[in-house]
C-alpha cells in the first residue's frame, strides 16, 4: 500500500508581472456598484409562520410517546421549515465588476454574466403580473430576480436570452455597466 500523504504534489510556479504581483488573475474582483432587495414583510412573516410551525410539527411528530407515528407525517414538517427559511432568507442583488455582472439570489448561488457578452441594458418597470409572479422566475430565454414591483436592470445577452434583476438603484447599475 502506497502511502498517499508524503507523495509531493506540483504547484504550479507563479509568474510576476512588471509591477511585481502575481500574474494569475484574481478570482472576484471589487464590485463598481452593488445593489439588491430584501423580501417584503409579507414574505418575511410567512417565511417565519412556516418555519414556526413546520418546527412544532417536526418536534410533535419527533417527541411522538409510544409507538411511533408514520414517518410520512414529517414531511409536511420539513417541507414547511424548508419553505419558511428560504422565504425568510430570500434576497436579491446584481453587482457590476471589471469583468462580469453577479446576479445572486439568495440562497442559491451567484450566477454571472460576462459584460463582453451583454448585448443590451434598459431601466424598466415591472411587477409580479410581468414575469408571472415573484422569486426567481424562470422561462423561455427570460430569468427574473423580482420579490417587489417596481424599476429594475433588463439585460439582454449575446445569444438573446434576457435577465431581469429588480433593484433600489437601477441608474445607478445601468452607468456602471455603460462605462
Amino acid at each position: 500500500m502506497t502511502d498517499t500523504l508524503s507523495v509531493p504534489t506540483l504547484r504550479p510556479a507563479r509568474t510576476a508581472t512588471a509591477a511585481g504581483r502575481s500574474a494569475r488573475p484574481h478570482r472576484a474582483s471589487r464590485p463598481v456598484t452593488a445593489d439588491g432587495e430584501r423580501a417584503p414583510l409579507w414574505m418575511r412573516v410567512l417565511g417565519a409562520a412556516l418555519l414556526l410551525g413546520g418546527g412544532v410539527l417536526t418536534a410533535a411528530v419527533l417527541g411522538w410517546p409510544g409507538d411511533a407515528p408514520e414517518v410520512a407525517l414529517l414531511v409536511p414538517g420539513v417541507v414547511a421549515l424548508v419553505a419558511g427559511a428560504l422565504l425568510l432568507l430570500a434576497r436579491t442583488g446584481i453587482a457590476v465588476t471589471e469583468t462580469d455582472v453577479v446576479l445572486r439570489f439568495r440562497p442559491l448561488p451567484a450566477r454571472r454574466i460576462a459584460r463582453r457578452r451583454i448585448a443590451d441594458v434598459a431601466v424598466v418597470e415591472a411587477d409580479a403580473r410581468t414575469y408571472g409572479g415573484v422569486g426567481l422566475r424562470l422561462g423561455r430565454g427570460v430569468r427574473a430576480l423580482i420579490l417587489t414591483p417596481g424599476r429594475g436592470v433588463r439585460i439582454t445577452d449575446d445569444r438573446g436570452r434576457v435577465t431581469f434583476v429588480r433593484t433600489e438603484h437601477p441608474e445607478q447599475v445601468l452607468h456602471a455597466l455603460a462605462a
